[in-house]
């Protein structure tokens, strides 16, 4: 009887309460061993029907970002340049994929904010016609993206002006994880001032433009995003599952423009992976249906 279990595994066994206490050796790699093995955990479905065994390290899916290199045809989503400093552009696909856009740019904030331990503050711009009509930050909703409302700073302009000059002064500070905005940049000007402080302080802005307005200069990519219904949890299929996007690639130096990719985002592990779905659409097209994120640093 080890753990209250007949025949448990002596790997798991809870040191004494006095050297749990006095922090000991052994509380410490216990700890350490139960860290990784959530961290394994995280990494895959979990079944009900079919546990698995405790001392058996549990297999990586073949979409995961910690599934090491898969095979590649070269057609990778390029979203590693989301993190670089500089004017980023997403761009609903509709009038009606607008929160989309803006669950994929929370996102892309979660993971970066995972990422960096140096800075933690969010600059969140918008004016208060966009807040008439989307609504605005709602602290339960940022906690279940896994974003802390503390860390944000938002700002609400009356004008587009007013907020792109917050914008630019937040960027200057070089405080920022990251910086959000809902603004409609209408001079070519106040782009290339947005995309240069971005730049200087090594911070991605997200800017988030009106499905209709053309591409923005300055902007190191550009992307559509559209609404995808999420898969079924694989522990439940009445339950919904990792939130999902339809994303096509409009500018990006260096890349072939008008790819599309689906990917989806896992709250556990705040990565952001390849759906299955992308890759059978692939394979339909006669494409390898090995693709993959790419991870780039």
């Amino acid at each position: 009887m080890r753990n209250g279990v007949p025949d448990g595994d002596s790997s798991l066994l809870v040191p004494p309460a006095g050297v749990a206490e006095a922090g000991g050796a052994r509380a410490r790699v216990l700890i350490e061993h139960l860290r990784a093995q959530i961290r394994a955990l995280e990494q895959v479905p979990v079944s009900l029907a079919n546990p698995p065994a405790p001392s058996a390290g549990p297999p990586r899916p073949a979409c995961s970002l910690a599934a090491g290199p898969l095979p590649s045809s070269g057609r990778t989503a390029p979203l590693h340049r989301l993190k670089r400093g500089g004017l980023h552009e997403i761009r609903p696909e509709a009038y009606r994929d607008g929160p989309a856009a803006l669950g994929f740019a929370l996102a892309l904030i979660a993971e970066q904010t995972a990422e960096h331990q140096a800075r933690h503050l969010v600059l969140w711009c918008f004016t208060s016609q966009a807040a008439r009509e989307w609504g605005r930050p709602y602290g339960p909703g940022l906690l279940a993206c896994g974003l802390d409302p503390s860390l944000f700073l938002v700002v609400e302009a009356r004008t587009a002006e007013d907020a792109a000059w917050a914008l630019e002064e937040g960027l200057k500070s070089h405080a920022l994880v990251a910086a959000l905005a809902g603004i409609e940049i209408k001079t070519e000007l106040t782009a290339r001032r947005l995309s240069l402080a971005a730049q200087a302080s090594r911070t991605p802005c997200l800017l988030l433009s009106d499905h209709r307005q053309a591409g923005l200069p300055g902007t190191l990519t550009s992307w559509r995003i559209a609404a995808r219904s999420s898969g079924a949890a694989p522990f439940d299929a009445s339950a919904p599952g990792a939130p999902s996007w339809y994303l096509t690639l409009a500018r990006c130096r260096g890349e072939a423009p008008g790819r599309s990719f689906i990917v989806e985002f896992s709250h556990e592990s705040f990565r952001f992976r390849l759906s299955a779905a992308s890759s059978a659409r692939a394979a339909q097209a006669g494409e390898s249906s090995n693709w993959r994120l790419a991870s780039r640093r």
